[in-house]
């Protein structure tokens, strides 16, 4: 760059000025003399001094810069690169010996809060001299190399948010993992901090090694994988036995303080009955030119290429352990796989579960149960429609008591989810780590994120309501069973024209027995609403009232899963009856009889008709996304134009 800043030497005087004198923001420096001349002689050995007029701290030397603590014990003086720091982000000068306080500084840095709450005394000048301008511009210049896209080595590089986005947690549950780490050294490379943020970023974002590389500045994607790796083993090492594994937790651990009370009051019948929830998730993987491979990774069921993990939980949605991964063809379903895990003893499951233990899976593991209960244990499972068309009251109620517990398993396979990296293809070289990366990702989302059930003594009262409704016999679902498949003496109009008892949204709840319904209820709703013939941007939510039967309404929903299927929901209320204004209830769907909390059609109907008392929320109205609809194209099927009988047409008879 010799020569660059040549045509500047004979300039006598440079001068900046504000475009807008009334602007503070805006500061004017005047250097006189800076130039020299070739042709003189006589050197002047004092530096040149410059003034310019600039915002500063306070000059005391006794109190933080930045909270005013005037604590010497507590505080410590800013070095030249902390004060420089000061400047660039916030425009601010502190003059030599300014000092703050130690909760203010992060390692040789300040944190990111800090500069939020810097204390500007009063504009001032600034008077420095060529020298101590050289040092300053050097230590910018410094600053500046230092910084990267991605500067784990730098706590105040990131605000939490930053962290959370990019690695899965916040900057304070990243030191403590990093902490944890001790089998790992720093390298010229990378930092043990620089490792980790890297092998968790790729988990979180699901990037290449190549991209990564580019993010952190490191130098190709082998570096990452080596990092990858390294990171792994440590990991495997120094933190998921602490946070994984059937053997990480005790029996009596699990049960006290994992194990909600709803499960232990439904399910359990002894005491010290532990009840675990088991099921598997996919993983997608690529296609493979190894024919052995892509048979026995292809899915029948999903149409794809796949591994399965089990995994295990218990009821508040704490993972006890990861099994696997396992192929995912016909030899390969749930219930092969839970059968190969208690013959084969993974993880010592035989001895850490106990006679009577309950395990709690889904319609999968049917072939399975005869063996969990050769085992000594208990299973507790959703019934079979077993060629009907609904499932009786019985089985219907006993569903709902599976379901209300096993839910939380769900939530834990979204939250593997989260993490990009497997919910996207992952490809088949890292097949051999698949295993170690799930369970460091399941000891993370142990140790640092919340439980599905954060309460394990919650629900009590719900349980034991359920346990009274599941003996008692309903007449009046009979008798609306009846009345639901007439056709006759029903009429349909607007439910603002019903009739019905006013409803709290708790009192939905407490009649679905839980939340869940509740939220399904809204699109259903927003699919059943129709414009009105008056006035198409009136929606009407239609219902049919019976003529014979003034306290009994009904509605027709369609099928989340199947277009021409439709089910009848009929509920009957008494509005004078203040404590319980709904008698009863029926629906068509497969758990449409059970009494044991409502199916989510009856759900829909009592939250429009007695929460929103008919009125539609203009936030959730399905008309005001036409615009998006007109967006997407719905192919309509065309025919070809049948051919007349004077064209020459080949009959079968021809053939």
């Amino acid at each position: 760059m010799d020569g660059d800043f040549d045509k500047y030497d004979s300039v006598a005087e440079f001068r900046m000025e504000p475009m807008n004198s009334d602007d503070d923001s805006v500061m004017s420096v005047s250097i006189e003399n800076v130039g020299t001349s070739h042709s003189n002689a006589n050197i002047d050995t004092q530096p040149k001094s410059i003034s310019i007029p600039i915002f500063r701290c306070s000059k005391s030397h006794h109190s933080c810069v930045f909270c005013d603590e005037k604590d010497p014990c507590s505080t410590k003086v800013l070095s030249r690169i902390q004060r420089t720091m000061i400047f660039l982000k916030c425009g601010i000068i502190a003059a030599p010996g300014s000092r703050c306080c130690t909760s203010h500084l992060c390692e040789d840095g300040l944190t990111i809060k800090s500069f939020d709450h810097i204390r500007i005394s009063k504009p001032d000048r600034w008077q420095i001299d060529s020298i101590e301008f050289q040092i300053f511009v050097e230590d910018i210049r410094v600053i500046l190399f230092k910084q990267k896209k991605f500067d784990f080595d730098d706590p105040s590089c990131f605000s939490d948010e930053g962290y959370q986005t990019i690695v899965g947690l916040c900057k304070e549950q990243f030191n403590r993992l990093v902490n944890t780490v001790s089998s790992m050294r720093n390298s010229p490379v990378r930092s043990v901090r620089v490792a980790v943020a890297v092998f968790l970023a790729k988990l979180r974002l699901g990037l290449s090694n190549r991209v990564l590389a580019v993010l952190f500045n490191l130098e190709n994607k082998r570096v990452v994988s080596r990092i990858n790796n390294q990171v792994r083993k440590a990991l495997m090492e120094d933190f998921v036995p602490y946070h994984l594994g059937l053997k990480h937790i005790t029996r009596e651990t699990a049960i006290e303080q994992h194990q909600t009370a709803i499960a232990t009051i439904l399910h359990t019948n002894k005491p010290n009955q532990l009840c675990v929830i088991a099921d598997s998730t996919y993983l997608f993987i690529q296609k493979s030119s190894n024919n052995q491979l892509q048979r026995k990774s292809y899915s029948m069921h999903k149409h794809r290429n796949l591994v399965k993990p089990m995994i295990l939980t218990t009821t508040d949605g704490y993972i006890l352990c990861s099994l696997g991964t396992f192929f995912s063809d016909y030899n390969n379903n749930d219930a092969t796989i839970l059968n190969h895990c208690l013959y084969t003893n993974e993880q010592d499951i035989i001895h850490c579960l106990h006679k009577d233990d309950i395990l709690i899976v889904d319609r999968g593991f049917r072939d399975v149960i005869p063996t969990i209960k050769n085992f000594g244990y208990q299973a507790a499972m959703p019934s079979f429609l077993n060629r009907r068309e609904q499932l009786g009251i019985e089985d219907a109620n006993y569903t709902r008591l599976v379901t209300k517990v096993r839910w939380a398993i769900e939530r834990v396979n979204g939250q593997v989810k989260q993490w990009k990296y497997f919910s996207q293809a992952i490809q088949n070289s890292s097949l051999r780590f698949i295993s170690n990366y799930l369970d460091i990702t399941c000891a993370i989302i142990n140790a640092f994120f919340p439980k599905p059930v954060s309460d394990i003594h919650a629900g009590a009262e719900i349980a034991y309501r359920m346990l009274e409704k599941i003996d008692q016999e309903n007449n009046i679902q009979m008798h609306l069973c009846h009345i639901s498949k007439e056709r006759s003496d029903w009429k349909k109009y607007d439910a603002k024209m019903c009739i019905f008892p006013e409803l709290s949204a708790d009192d939905v709840r407490s009649l679905c027995c839980g939340s869940y319904q509740v939220k399904q209820a809204i699109s259903y709703i927003q699919e059943h609403l129709t414009p009105s013939p008056l006035c198409d941007d009136e929606p009407e939510f239609i219902v049919e009232l019976s003529s014979n039967d003034d306290n009994i309404v009904r509605a027709r929903f369609s099928s989340r899963h199947i277009n021409k299927k439709t089910y009848v929901t009929i509920i009957q209320h008494d509005i004078k009856n203040i404590e319980q204004p709904i008698i009863g209830w029926y629906c068509t769907c497969m758990s449409g009889r059970r009494d044991v909390g409502c199916c989510v059609h009856v759900a829909a109907l009592l939250w429009h008709l007695g929460v929103c008392r008919a009125e539609i929320d203009p936030n959730d109205h399905p008309l005001s996304t036409r615009n998006i609809y007109l967006q997407i194209i719905d192919s309509i099927p065309f025919y070809d134009v049948q051919t007349s009988d004077d064209e020459d047409v080949t009959t079968d008879d021809e053939i």
